[in-house]
């Protein structure tokens, strides 16, 4: 990530050296104490092909033009009902109400699409069912990211981070004599979007900046972007030298599980750095046929770390379910 010192809202570069990394160092090598290499001094990522020599070879017949831009279009209403009901005995009219009392968030990003042989490796390069639910429950609840310190997990093309931080940027205050809200002129809240993945890393980056706002009073909300790879020894390294000691008071996830041999990381990730007095780390669960991870293993080692849970959002057709976990 470039640094720009002439924008406030963009926290400075990483101050841990970044290793090269790709997820399917779990999916096809069981786990994630495997060997790492630094990126070289002059930017360049090293060999594409595996330790063992194998590498993946790219089909001449695949998708000339793998990428796709995915749009989403948020709306806030408002969540004062006084106001709300007071548009409404002024015009008598509910479409005024939606247009006086409702804000919207745009948003697009860009990753591959979802049957691209480049996810193979790299399974955040695109973007999944899970991420679409807990997109619904941050608008449902927009007060989670105001003045918060909030965290993404496993952000892949980052567009749960990327809602909370403009979700965070545009908190509003209500007036109730003249029943008008007003964005508020400064913001304290700190958005930090994470992936271990170092080719999903490179998507993330360039998809904040496409959607940085652009009006003053919506760009008062820090952002960063940093390397995140789970585990005890790797979570408090970030916690030192990137959040210099200070915790997160939100955690966000969605289509983060696909090997059991994460789950214990994972919480170990968020037992780490998480506050413990009135955190709450949301994840978005999705039921996948071919990866052998029950919700009752996720659930269960929450316990294990001293974590209780609550189901918020849920959607049995599609298998989707949304948690919130708390420190017991």
């Amino acid at each position: 990530m470039k640094e720009d010192n002439t924008d406030s809202t963009t926290t400075t570069p990483p101050i841990l050296e970044e290793v090269v990394w790709r997820d399917d160092l779990i999916r096809w090598e069981g786990g994630l104490n495997v060997d790492i290499k630094k990126k070289s001094d002059d930017g360049d990522d090293g060999d594409e092909s595996s330790d063992d020599g194998q590498s993946f070879l790219i089909d001449p017949f695949a998708d000339p033009d793998p990428f796709e831009m995915f749009h989403f279009d948020f709306d806030l209403p408002s969540n004062n009902n006084n106001n709300q009901q007071q548009v409404l005995e002024d015009t008598g009219n509910k479409d005024e109400v939606n247009n006086n009392t409702s804000r919207s968030i745009s948003l697009q990003i860009r990753g591959y699409k979802t049957d691209a042989e480049q996810i193979w490796q790299s399974t955040g390069l695109t973007l999944w069912r899970a991420s679409h639910y807990l997109c619904e429950y941050q608008v449902e609840h927009p007060e989670l990211f105001q003045n918060k310190r909030v965290l993404e997990l496993g952000a892949g093309l980052g567009l749960n981070g990327i809602l909370a931080w403009r979700l965070s940027c545009t908190a509003c205050v209500h007036d109730d004599e003249s029943h008008v809200e007003t964005p508020i002129d400064e913001s304290t809240s700190e958005v930090c979007i994470t992936d271990g993945d170092s080719d999903a890393l490179v998507h993330l980056r360039d998809n904040i900046e496409r959607n940085r706002p652009t009006t003053t009073t919506d760009s008062t909300s820090k952002v960063s972007c940093h390397q995140l790879i789970w585990g005890k020894d790797s979570s408090q390294k970030f916690l030192q030298h990137i959040a210099h000691n200070q915790k997160y008071h939100v955690l966000l996830a969605s289509d983060i599980i696909y090997s059991a041999v994460i789950v214990q990381p994972l919480w170990e990730t968020v037992h780490t750095l998480l506050e413990k007095e009135g955190g709450v780390f949301v994840m978005a669960y999705a039921r996948r046929k071919k990866v052998p991870v029950s919700i009752d293993l996720v659930l269960e080692t929450a316990v294990e770390w001293g974590f209780g849970y609550e189901l918020v959002k849920e959607d049995l057709e599609d298998g989707i379910w949304v948690y919130e976990f708390r420190f017991r």
